[in-house]
């Protein structure tokens, strides 16, 4: 019995065994299954990367040139510092070694660390100086995980100039990672971020090369296996001028604002800045986030392009559209007068003109050239706001020009029926008579009022803005602009009274000796009138000074916008800045000091 009950003990004991062993038999077959099969491609990647290593070749991005061959951006060689975690021994030494090193924290070092593909190194100093590499090749042996690099770096130099319109690169971010359109990029990648790099991203990338390496066991090169050579992009050429450009932004020295200047029969543009800018080099290699805040919180907000993206009231430069509205629809005839005695009294209110005793009995060609609000209110009451509408948008305002840069604004050309639904409120007559005058809630953007004096300098035809010319060396195709139907007569009416303008009107500073321009001032008020004039220490709030213009009267060869932010009146601030331009365009050795005798004090304009 006794023998009975230890066998029994034993047996169980046996069988615990047993249950053991087979579990661990099973955990093995387990574990063996994830080496060899769930795992497999991981530890075969591991394995060739012990062996062999892929080192990319980046491809530079295709220069951009203006349109008479020169530079505007281009690449030049740079050194990146690169670090492959998996290569690395200890890695917590080699950090803290090539921080020491590099001259770097730790902290930052590991912060780039954080976020990367398996087996990918990791750029941990863009453009490194020389005096760095020299001391990471005599460190090569102690810090094996550690390699450099030559990559093409995006050079801008031109700087601040023409940034708006150039655009700028940076790193690819999370949010870019996750789009389809940059699903097949690493993280470090370079990209287009603004403006006509953004725009032409892909057709400016080219593609990457690669060269695969033999390494031996201490990651030090042995031999070359593959390779193939990066394709460069291709180049665009643009429609900007380079010469254009440079007194386009001479002229606006310590002026805030924008400036656009385009051909008026293809829509090609001539110059465009927008100030203040920014200097695009500093985001080629990762801006530094010191900077970075300094420049998104500027109040100046140089990161804007005010050129597509400031939405401003036009003030009196919508009288051109007023002038054609009015013609076109039989309002009234080039001989059709209204007595302007400097006020208008209607709907309850008092409307004033911008000189206080009035210009007395006037005709379309004289209220151009001396910019009489009273005339243009008459037009406003007796054209009504839908049929002013109509007219705007018929001449391109109140939408998109369809640039070819991205974020462009529309701005806005109010309606009964928009204030309806935004507004939810009905709209009244007083209203109509501020549109006439550009003032109320009409906005535009220095883009549109550009192409508005292309319209009417071409002879109605309603061209694209566009900034480049062709890729690669082929021409890019543009379709012809659509004809909006206006009468020959009507325009070169209107045509008459912005020579008057120049000529003998508020935009005498934008004279030019032997060319005739043809212009139109403008003020929008930041704040009432009436304020400003009890509180005249409101410089920061004076009027945005607008000036509009094509040249020469006959045969137009640029169209050209000007805004200058708090510049007063557009006679006194936009109309000089515009001449120096024009002067530039034409080839004036020396912009010529403007005559400005018998011009109404444009102070006081609007």
């Amino acid at each position: 019995m006794r023998i009975y009950e230890d066998l029994r003990v034993v047996q169980t004991r046996v069988g615990i065994l047993q249950s053991l062993v087979a579990g661990l038999i099973v955990l093995l077959i387990i574990h063996f299954w994830t080496l060899q099969v769930v795992r497999a491609k991981y530890f075969r990647a591991l394995a060739e990367n012990n062996r062999s290593r892929l080192v990319t070749l980046a491809a530079p991005r295709g220069p951009l040139l203006d349109r008479n061959g020169r530079v505007l951006v281009e690449n030049r060689p740079s050194f990146n510092v690169l670090l492959t975690p998996e290569d690395a021994e200890d890695l917590d030494g080699t950090v803290a070694k090539l921080g020491r090193t590099l001259g770097m924290g730790e902290a930052q070092l590991r912060e780039r660390l954080v976020r990367r593909a398996q087996f990918r190194p990791v750029v941990v100093k863009a453009d490194a100086p020389l005096a760095d590499v020299a001391a990471l090749e005599a460190r090569r042996v102690e810090l094996r995980a550690v390699s450099v690099e030559v990559v093409p770096l995006r050079s801008y130099p031109l700087a601040a100039a023409a940034a708006h319109a150039l655009g700028r690169v940076g790193e690819v971010t999370e949010r870019q990672l996750q789009s389809p359109e940059f699903s097949d990029l690493q993280q470090g990648a370079l990209v287009g971020q603004a403006g006509l790099e953004s725009q032409y991203n892909r057709s400016l990338m080219g593609k990457d090369g690669y060269r695969r390496v033999i390494v031996n066991s201490r990651g030090l090169e042995v031999a070359e296996a593959d390779r193939r050579s990066p394709v460069d992009g291709p180049s665009l050429t643009l429609t900007l001028d380079s010469h254009l450009q440079a007194a386009m932004d001479r002229a606006f020295a310590g002026r805030a604002g924008s400036a656009v200047a385009l051909d008026p029969q293809t829509g090609e543009i001539l110059a465009m800045t927008s100030t203040p800018a920014y200097d695009p080099n500093k985001f080629s290699t990762g801006i530094e986030p010191a900077l970075w805040g300094r420049l998104s919180t500027d109040p100046g907000t140089p990161l804007v392009n005010r050129v597509i993206q400031g939405q401003y009231s036009p003030g009196s430069t919508f009288k051109l559209v007023m002038a054609t509205a009015a013609l076109e629809e039989g309002i009234i005839s080039p001989d059709t007068t209204f007595y302007c005695p400097g006020y208008l009294s209607v709907y309850n209110t008092v409307f004033r003109c911008h000189k206080a005793s009035g210009h007395g009995v006037v005709n379309v060609h004289q209220a151009l050239a001396l910019s009489c609000n009273v005339f243009f209110y008459q037009l406003g009451m007796r054209l009504e706001i839908n049929r002013i509408a109509a007219y705007a948008k018929r001449l391109g305002l109140g939408a998109p020009t369809g640039i070819d840069l991205p974020y462009e604004a529309g701005g806005l050309i109010p309606s009964p029926e928009w204030k309806l639904r935004v507004q939810k409120a009905p709209w009244y007559g007083g209203e109509t008579v501020s549109v006439s005058i550009g003032q109320g809630q009409v906005n535009v953007t220095p883009l549109q009022m550009a192409r508005l004096a292309a319209v009417i300098a071409n002879g109605g035809k309603l061209v694209r803005p566009h900034l480049v010319r062709s890729r690669g060396g082929q021409p890019v195709s543009e379709e012809a602009p659509p004809d909006q139907g206006f009468k020959p007569q009507v325009l070169q009416v209107v045509r008459s009274g912005m020579a008057a303008v120049v000529a003998e009107g508020t935009g005498g500073r934008a004279r030019l000796p032997g060319i005739v321009v043809c212009g139109k001032t403008g003020s929008a008020q930041v704040v009432a009138k009436s304020r400003f004039d009890k509180t005249p220490t409101l410089t920061s709030v004076l009027p945005h000074g607008w000036f509009v213009a094509f040249a020469p009267a006959e045969n137009p060869r640029i169209a050209l916008a000007v805004l200058v932010e708090h510049g007063g009146s557009g006679g006194e601030g936009a109309a000089p800045v515009a001449h120096e331009i024009l002067a530039a365009f034409f080839g004036l050795k020396a912009p010529t000091e403007p005559g400005v005798a018998g011009v109404t004090d444009p102070e006081t304009e609007d």
